[in-house]
């Protein structure tokens, strides 16, 4: 559920939907090469590369496709340690 509302509300068109999913797919690809036969200057689409919104969209697939525990994880820990952060800058831990 929480993927699929990322996916709407970060790709704005069918087009960068088609973008982010043919990203994924070619680095899921890439990825089952072994490590001696990669292509050195294989990239994501430039169309990724200056989006921060794609980018954001491709990296949280990206880690969700290689672990989905760290993902689900994530979604836990980060906020958790944001606040932890916010309330030692605030003087309330030391």
């Amino acid at each position: 559920m929480l993927l699929r509302w990322l996916i709407r509300h970060l790709c704005t068109t069918p087009a960068e939907l088609r973008v982010v999913l043919h990203a994924i797919r070619e680095y899921r690809l890439h990825s089952v090469v072994p490590f001696d036969q990669r292509d050195p200057s294989w990239t994501f689409d430039r169309r990724i590369t200056r989006s921060v919104r794609l980018s954001l969209l491709v990296g949280l697939l990206v880690v969700h496709a290689e672990n989905p525990q760290v993902f689900a994880v994530a979604w836990i820990a980060l906020p958790l340690a944001l606040l932890l952060g916010l309330l030692r800058l605030a003087g309330g831990l030391r």
